[in-house]
């Protein structure tokens, strides 16, 4: 007699483990990806390229640093087409005379985005300092 309690008691463990496995597993299907309709957005991406360049800019010690890490995001723009087929334009004028600089003396980073796509464009320009 108990030797069949252990048996139930074992076969209702190893039950719900495979219920609670299989939960899991199906819980990952039902997850909602809120943030997917705006990266079909020129708005998106255009605020997602401004806060890298902001971050860039604020972490780089030295202008000249700055300016070949510009450089590479240039020509990573350039080259690479994101998903949804948005073409990325960046212009910048990099002054490091200015580099110390706070506001309202002149910015060290003049920066023109234009993002074109599916029908729809956005384009800013920022003025950043270092600091």
């Amino acid at each position: 007699m108990a030797m069949k309690a252990q048996m139930f008691v074992l076969t209702m463990i190893f039950l719900m483990g495979l219920i609670f496995a299989v939960q899991q597993l199906l819980f990952q299907y039902t997850a909602l990806d809120l943030s997917a309709p705006f990266r079909q957005n020129p708005v998106y991406l255009l605020e997602n390229t401004k806060n890298i360049i902001n971050r860039t800019i604020r972490f780089t010690p030295e202008c000249a640093d700055f300016g070949a890490k510009m450089e590479e995001f240039n020509d990573f723009l350039n080259t690479r087409v994101p998903p949804g087929g948005y073409i990325i334009s960046l212009s910048y004028r990099l002054n490091c005379t200015y580099w110390n600089n706070l506001p309202p003396n002149p910015t060290p980073l003049n920066v023109s985005i234009f993002i074109q796509g599916r029908g729809s464009e956005a384009s800013s320009i920022l003025y950043l300092y270092h600091r």
